[in-house]
């Protein structure tokens, strides 16, 4: 299985909305991420932009509009069995990103 994969089969297991822009923006920045641990959000933020051919502010409305819609500190507190309550764009993505990485073996 791809990584690509097994972040959208996560995430859709997880609740995540799939019908909303943000979906696919955080699939991609999860991935730039996982990539580059040491990227600003912010850089992240920009390429994803650029593919997505958007704004940055986009970019991070369209994340938090998902997180929300998605309870996503609920989801990352089950994944990893602790209080992620209130949390911003950039530790949502941060510790799904590492996740991912732990998983490593379910997908390569």
């Amino acid at each position: 299985m791809k990584r690509h994969d097994f972040i959208v089969g996560t995430m859709v297991r997880s609740g995540f909305r799939t019908s909303l822009k943000g979906f696919d923006q955080f699939c991609m920045c999860v991935e730039m991420y996982s990539d580059n641990p040491t990227a600003t959000i912010e850089s992240i933020y920009a390429r994803v932009a650029l593919d997505c051919n958007c704004t940055k502010s986009s970019v991070e409305k369209n994340l938090r509009r998902l997180f929300e819609s998605s309870d996503a500190s609920a989801v990352i507190s089950k994944l990893f069995d602790m209080d992620f309550s209130d949390r911003g764009n950039k530790e949502i993505v941060s510790m799904f990103s590492n996740y991912i990485a732990l998983q490593h073996e379910s997908y390569a």
